[in-house]
């Protein structure tokens, strides 16, 4: 079963996957921070029974899980792929995982709320998430009564989450708009619409691989089809700047970039040691290549699934064992030259 990034349709736009992530918690209960690790594995079982009709309500196959049963690199595999995140997996116990075959929809139980419902998909599809996530929503809701004030919305355990509990996320690919020297005043500017950006790869202020991921800041004072209008809009202007970045650098600096490209192609086919950011950087130049056809391969080139991939538990997980630090860089480069195909002949 194909994972939803490993999507060979994805257009290579700018735009490269849309998701949408709720939180919800229970009427009847108190939030997770509050119960037992013996009262959140009861209520995650609870909820894994009473939500057993999803396959058919969504149309996909589910596996349910327990955080603390799984090793703890199959659990960071599953945080650097984005399925859960860092709270749940660093306090594991009781927290439960209810997670579609292709990975596009995951519902952790007693994370830090009772529920956080994520769905992916490749490309710009945010109308498409939510109108999934609304029927999900409503399913969940028809089992469990939620939370909810009619002033402040759907109640969480941050403050930043009530409202509509909803955050949408975009993840672009801005090679070119990203090193120009206008880029941070454009963050600051679309700021102002209640949004804002971060690097989808790398750590605080890092922005490996040129991914970048915009969403909203505001979940309270906004529907959710408000908040999906606002970033489709500012994502149409970042791409509508970035194509137009790209247009002057082909224009006045074509042959150079072309250079570039075909470097990092060939570092990435041939290299025996390659670190995690030299990696994801690589990838970047060679993606921006396959969106501007400059470069064409026999086969399908799924960069976005190689940077996943390459993480440093997802890795150990493809190759089934555990990996000391200082043969990572090895066995990331072997992967790359497993997974890249062979360039098509001009």
């Amino acid at each position: 079963m194909h994972k939803w990034y490993e999507n060979q349709e994805d257009s290579l736009a700018v735009v490269v996957a849309s998701r949408i992530r709720i939180l919800r918690n229970f009427k009847s209960y108190l939030f997770p921070t509050r119960l037992t690790n013996e009262q959140k594995s009861d209520l995650s079982i609870l909820v894994e029974d009473k939500l057993n009709q999803l396959p058919v309500v969504l149309e996909k196959k589910f596996e349910n899980y327990m955080l603390n049963e799984i090793s703890d690199t199959n659990r960071t595999a599953l945080r650097e792929r984005q399925v859960i995140n860092k709270f749940s997996s660093e306090n594991k116990a009781g927290v439960g995982l209810i997670l579609s075959e292709d990975e596009s929809v995951s519902l952790t139980i007693n994370g830090m709320d009772h529920l956080r419902m994520q769905i992916s998909r490749c490309g710009m599809e945010l109308d498409e998430v939510w109108q999934e996530m609304n029927q999900l929503d409503d399913f969940v809701n028809k089992q469990f009564e939620y939370a909810f004030h009619e002033k402040f919305g759907y109640m969480t355990v941050y403050p930043t989450n009530v409202g509509t509990g909803m955050r949408a996320y975009l993840i672009l690919h801005l090679p070119m708009l990203s090193s120009s020297k206008r880029f941070r005043a454009l963050l600051n500017e679309i700021s102002r619409y209640g949004v804002t950006v971060k690097g989808a790869f790398g750590e605080g202020q890092d922005n490996d691989g040129n991914m970048f991921v915009l969403y909203n800041q505001k979940t309270l004072g906004l529907s959710e089809k408000d908040i999906i209008q606002v970033l489709t809009k500012v994502a149409r202007q970042l791409a509508s700047q970035e194509k137009a970045v790209r247009r002057q650098v082909l224009t006045t600096h074509r042959l150079e970039l072309e250079d570039s490209i075909y470097r990092s192609y060939g570092t990435l086919k041939y290299a025996k040691n390659l670190s995690l950011k030299e990696t994801i950087d690589h990838l970047s130049q060679i993606r921006l290549g396959q969106e501007e056809g400059l470069l064409s391969f026999k086969e399908p080139c799924n960069c976005y699934k190689m940077m996943l991939g390459v993480q440093n538990a997802n890795l150990q997980t493809y190759w089934d064992r555990q990996i000391e630090e200082k043969a990572l860089n090895r066995a990331r480069a072997t992967y790359i030259q497993r997974q890249i195909p062979e360039l098509r002949e001009e």
